[in-house]
């Protein structure tokens, strides 16, 4: 049975969910830019891991150029989720400490949907990586971890810039494509590095590696990791007289 359409519809309510509880939460400029640059910044990443075979979908969805023009909208839904989770334990206006608690918190949403996804034959990874949970090669959960943290943290530096009109969104127009390909470096370079520690370390030290991935946020929030460095830094300052 095609269950495509199924993961597509899905996509598609999370992208207006999201974007509505965007808009009446954030503001109609965050959602606008948010959304319109995370559709154009999933559609250039897909693109591009499609062409070097780092994944490829079901020929049975809609597709823009080599992406699925629905399926993509999962990728600033989840973005979304996982920054919206994130401001519980940092304020978005640290980019650093933001842009690290959604690189935690994103493999925890995706890997439940890639393996969901592998089974239903929505899309599959023909990656020569060493693989796990049927067909997930290890370093896939840390490459949604950069993607979304490098796109928060695009969002999150274009936002602080004081651009008259539209300047912001066409600033991030330009920046989202060169995000994307900087980010295509990045994982090629993530890759190369999992590889690695397999062949030194064997398929134990992958999963030790994805142990101490999948535990960072717990630890986070249990120890509010993020604010360490604010507290100590908030210590040293010494209140002014009046």
């Amino acid at each position: 049975m095609d269950t495509t359409f199924f993961v597509q519809l899905g996509a598609v309510l999370l992208f207006a969910v999201c974007f509505i509880h965007s808009w009446r939460n954030e503001g109609q400029r965050m959602a606008q830019q948010w959304f319109l640059i995370g559709y154009i910044f999933a559609v250039v990443i897909a693109s591009l891991l499609v062409v070097i075979e780092q994944i490829a979908y079901n020929p049975n969805m809609l597709v823009f150029g080599a992406a699925p023009s629905l399926v993509v909208m999962l990728f600033p839904g989840i973005f979304y989720v996982a920054y919206v989770i994130a401001k519980r334990f940092v304020d978005p206006i640290r980019l650093g400490a933001s842009a690290y608690m959604m690189f935690i918190i994103v493999p925890w949403l995706m890997l439940p949907l890639d393996a969901l996804a592998i089974n239903a034959e929505w899309w599959y990874f023909p990656s020569e990586s060493v693989a796990w949970l049927n067909g997930i090669p290890f370093y896939v959960p840390f490459a949604w971890g950069l993607l979304a943290a490098t796109f928060g943290a695009m969002i999150g530096r274009v936002r602080k810039i004081r651009f008259r009109g539209n300047g912001q969104f066409f600033a991030m127009m330009i920046a989202a494509p060169l995000v994307a390909g900087l980010d295509i470096l990045l994982l090629m370079a993530l890759q190369i590095m999992i590889n690695l520690l397999g062949v030194i370390g064997g398929t134990s030290l992958l999963y030790l590696a994805l142990v101490i991935l999948y535990f960072l946020f717990p630890l986070a929030s249990v120890f509010n990791l993020p604010r360490l460095r604010e507290s100590r830094m908030s210590a040293r300052v010494v209140p002014r007289k009046k």
